[in-house]
């Protein structure tokens, strides 16, 4: 057993990647993907790439950006980190305890105006 962990090892950069590639975007909710396991459960690939128009892409990211900094700037959603982010003697968290059952947080989306915009 101890073997099949070992050698799903070196894909883990691969699956890190394709996580990381299909993360939820700041304007987008939820995004569900299919994900492709491995019989023993030794690893998981999210079995999708994203596919995007980039003018729109773009577009979103730069009103995604403008709407962070004002949120940044009233300081609604944005608190300071506190340092070190962890303390040695305490315990990892619980997926299903912590994690499960919490709603995503709000989408960003820009107000705007019916006759102006």
């Amino acid at each position: 057993e101890k073997r099949v962990y070992l050698g799903a090892l070196k894909y883990v950069p691969h699956a890190v990647f394709k996580l990381l590639e299909n993360m939820p975007m700041p304007w987008e909710a939820v995004r569900e993907v299919p994900v492709l396991y491995h019989v023993t459960g030794a690893i998981s690939f999210i079995n999708e790439t994203p596919k995007v128009i980039e003018p729109l892409y773009v577009s979103q990211w730069a009103t995604a950006w403008l709407m962070m900094r004002r949120e940044k700037r009233d300081r609604r959603h944005f608190k300071r980190m506190r340092f070190p982010p962890f303390d040695d003697e305490e315990p990892p968290l619980d997926y299903t305890d912590h994690l499960l059952d919490v709603e995503p947080n709000e989408v960003i989306r820009m107000d705007l105006d019916d006759t102006d915009d």
